[in-house]
């Protein structure tokens, strides 16, 4: 015989299981997330859906001023707008996908709703320099100057709002 059917176990059954003693390393406290992560997360959601209808409804008028011509008034370059357009999309669907996370308490989708508002502060000034002969000043320099120093305020305000749930102890971002 090779051996494998001689092995036995000897003991007896008790009827009483044995406690054991184990002790955890620290004490474990349950702690309420801050729903102003899910909220704050909810409105950049929203803000950023009406970015994008807001942009489509401009892509819209422009297609339709594209063929009235009045006197005085210079061709509008449909091709320039539509892009800046486009542009203002990228930081509108960056702005969706870092509120769900805030939704979903991620830290990171607070960083990528901070990220789009630089992102959208940045292509507000291309913009304001690339457009600056139709509706502008005139001066791409003055215009670009205008566009950064009011859109940094816009750009510190809205991010101080976004981050509202840091300010909390217990704000439950992962």
């Amino acid at each position: 015989m090779n051996g494998e059917g001689e092995d036995v176990f000897s003991g007896e059954v008790g009827t009483q299981p044995q406690m054991v003693n184990v002790q955890t390393p620290g004490t474990m406290m349950m702690v309420e997330r801050s729903p102003a992560a899910q909220v704050i997360g909810i409105l950049v959601i929203l803000w950023s859906i009406f970015q994008i209808g807001m942009n489509i409804l401009g892509l819209a008028a422009l297609s339709f001023l594209s063929g009235v011509e009045e006197a005085g008034i210079e061709e509008l370059p449909i091709m320039l707008f539509a892009v800046a357009a486009l542009l203002q999309l990228i930081p509108a669907v960056i702005g969706i996908i870092g509120g769900y996370q805030m939704f979903q308490f991620q830290k990171k989708g607070l960083w990528l709703v901070l990220t789009s508002l630089v992102l959208g502060w940045v292509i507000g000034i291309v913009n304001g320099v690339l457009t600056s002969d139709y509706g502008g000043t005139g001066d791409p320099g003055l215009d670009a100057a205008f566009n950064g120093v009011c859109g940094l305020g816009c750009v510190a305000v809205c991010g101080l709002i976004v981050c509202i749930p840091l300010l909390f102890a217990h704000h439950g971002l992962e």
